[in-house]
């Protein structure tokens, strides 16, 4: 089962309650070696259960 997840920061300009600068932090670290291996380690009894795919 194919199943990707995607993220994307919410326009700021059209919802000006969001926190922008955190949330952009956020998916640069998503996108990061460590965020991609934080995904990878992520298992359950020994399993891996998500698979990175940022380039």
């Amino acid at each position: 089962l194919f199943n990707p997840y995607g993220i994307i920061l919410v326009d700021p300009e059209r919802h000006p309650h969001v926190k922008a600068q955190q949330g952009q932090a956020f998916i640069d670290w998503v996108v990061s070696q460590a965020g991609q291996e934080a995904i990878a380690g992520y298992t359950i009894d020994g399993e891996q259960l998500f698979f990175p795919l940022a380039d």
